[in-house]
Formats: structure tokens, sequence, C-alpha cells
């Protein structure tokens, strides 16, 4: 790997665009370089040792970064890209650890898989980047533009989002276990099968989120935080438990209630298709006529529940105690997983409805 000056940099950049070629710095090592505001638009930055690069002001917009190493050095200095256009930058698979981007231009970027572990993000623009899969453990997103942004599965362990706007974001499957997302604007963003799991939502908007499937175990909620009433409800339902709870005909369709204690519950007619009922107490509940299609009950506990007329149809009850409970007209399928050697005719479902 060539380590390059910053004004090797500079003729190379001249020169190949002199003859209309894109600057080639592919697997060069450029680290702890001065190139701030140096224009890099459209260069081949892939596999380049960038670490400790001073890339503040600069104009990177629609380079190709896959792959580059941007980690700071730490205590000798920091990856500079505060203020950086990265409009377009194709990023995937680069490691930003520790780099600050304060205020840096990313809109439309491609950046899925890319590690940014403690970095400062604050007051970044993200608008229509693809962020899947990013790392982004303990880094500073304070006041952060990630709104219409794809994050998908992207992990946000502990990190600060204060204020962030995720309007119309797209966070399926993303993991914020422990992160700060006070004040942040998440209306209509996609939520689903999310780990919110102590995560602080104080003051947080999050009107016409989509939180199916997503875990809220933990997660702080006060009277300050914007969220829809059903999505309260589950809130309160795992947090605080909804024994002898009046849920009757409630949509919890694909609700996270995984481990709640819903003992002696009143669930009849609820709509609880696909809902993750794994480990959670439904002993004494009654659950005639609901909706139980698809949904996790993997070690739920149905002892004595009334399940009279319930749609179980590709429901998963394996290793669900069911003791005493009531199976009288239950609508069932070749998909329904149900316990191992379980009796049918003692808890009345006798036959296959199809």
């Amino acid at each position: 790997m060539t380590k390059l000056t910053r004004e090797q940099i500079l003729e190379i950049i001249e020169s190949e665009r002199a003859r209309g070629e894109r600057p080639d710095f592919s697997d060069a090592d450029l680290s702890r370089t001065d190139l701030s505001e140096v224009d890099l638009s459209e260069a081949n930055l892939t596999w380049t040792n960038l670490s400790g690069v001073n890339f503040s002001r600069a104009i990177l917009r629609m380079a190709d970064l896959s792959g580059a190493n941007l980690t700071a050095y730490s205590p000798a200095g920091e990856t500079i890209l505060a203020r950086t256009n990265l409009e377009g930058a194709d990023l995937r698979e680069a490691t930003l650890g520790g780099a600050d981007l304060e205020g840096a231009n990313l809109a439309k970027a491609v950046m899925s898989g890319a590690s940014f572990h403690w970095a400062n993000l604050s007051r970044i623009s993200c608008v229509g980047a693809n962020l899947r899969r990013a790392n982004f453990r303990h880094a500073n997103l304070r006041k952060a533009n990630l709104s219409r942004t794809d994050l998908g599965r992207a992990i946000f362990h502990l990190a600060h989002l204060e204020e962030a706007d995720l309007r119309g974001a797209d966070l399926r499957g993303a993991d914020f276990k422990g992160a700060k997302l006070c004040q942040a604007i998440l209306s209509g963003a996609v939520l689903v099968e999310a780990n919110l799991n102590l995560a602080d939502l104080s003051g947080a908007n999050m009107r016409g989120a989509n939180l199916r499937g997503a875990n809220l175990a933990g997660a702080r909620i006060d009277t300050t935080t914007q969220i829809d009433d059903d999505w309260r409800l589950v809130w309160e339902l795992v947090n605080q438990g909804g024994v002898e709870r009046n849920l009757r005909g409630r949509d919890l369709h694909m609700a996270n209630l995984n481990k709640a204690n819903l003992s002696r519950a009143d669930l009849s007619r609820a709509d609880l298709r696909r809902a993750d009922l794994f480990g959670t107490d439904l002993s004494r509940a009654n659950l005639r006529d609901a909706n139980l299609r698809g949904a996790k009950l993997f070690k739920a506990d149905l002892r004595g529940a009334d399940l009279r007329g319930a749609d179980l149809y590709g429901a998963d009850l394996s290793r669900a105690n069911l003791n005493g409970a009531d199976l009288r007209g239950v609508m069932y399928n070749e998909a329904t997983t149900w316990p191992a050697d379980f009796d049918f005719a003692k808890g009345g479902a006798e036959q296959l409805v199809q």
C-alpha cells in the first residue's frame, strides 16, 4: 500500500482529470493526511487507508469509499469529515469508528454495513441514504436528519439520538437497545420488529409509527411521548402487566407481548394475529373467539384458559401449557403446532377444521 502526501494526491487528481479519468486511490495509504477542502468528487477510494485524514469541508460527492478504513486514531488524532459533502458517496462496509462527521451531507449515500461506532454524527443529513445493517453503537446522532432513510437492521446500542429526525425512516428490525431517543421525531417511521428494549423515548413523537412486533420491554415512555393509543396499550401490558384487564375486541395484531402477564384478562374476540406471545402468562384468560392465526404461543401459560371458538390456524403452541384449557370448537389446521403428546380429546379439540 503506497503512502501518499497531500501534494502527490493533488497532482494525481489534476493529471487524471485532465485525461478525463476519475482519480484512483484504491488500496492507497492516505492516512493522517490533510485533505481539507480538496475536491475528491467521484474519486475511487475503495479499500483505501484513510485513518486520521482531515476531510473537513472536502467534497466527496459520488466518491466510492466502499471498504475504506476511516477509523479515527486515538489518542494521536481523529478522522475529520465535519461538514464534508458526501452526497451519493459509496461507503458500503466502510469503517468510520470514532470519526468526526458533524454536519456532513450524506444524502442519498450508500452506507449499508458501514461501522460508525463511537463516531460523531451530530447534525448530519442522510435523507434518502441507504444505511441498512450499519453499526452505530455508542454513536452521537443528536439532531441528525435521518428522515426517509433506509436503516433496516441497523444497530443503535446505547447511541444518542436526542432530537434526531427519523420521520418516515425504514427501521425494520433495527436494534435500539439502551438508546437515547428523547424528543426524537419518529412519526410515520416503520419500526416493525425493532428492538426498543431499555430505550428512552421520553418526549418523542411516534404518531403514526408502525410498531408491529416491536419490543417495548423496559422502554421509557412518559406523558410527553406522543404515541398512538394501541401502542401505548402494548407498552403498558408489557411493562405494567394486564392481569384481569378488559381487552375484549382490541387490535393487538402482531403486537410483541413476549412474557407479559395477562392472567385472567378478557381477550375475547381480540385480534392477536401473528402476535408474539412467547412465554406469556395467559392462565385463566378469556380467549373465546379470539383470532390467534400465526400467533407465537411457544411456552405460553394457557392453564385453564377459555379458547372456545378461537382461530389457531398456523399458531405455534409447542411447549405451551394447556392443562385445563377449554378448546371446544377451536379452529386449527396442519400448520398449527401443538405441544408434544397433547391430548386433543381432553381439551375438546376433536377434529381438524379446514
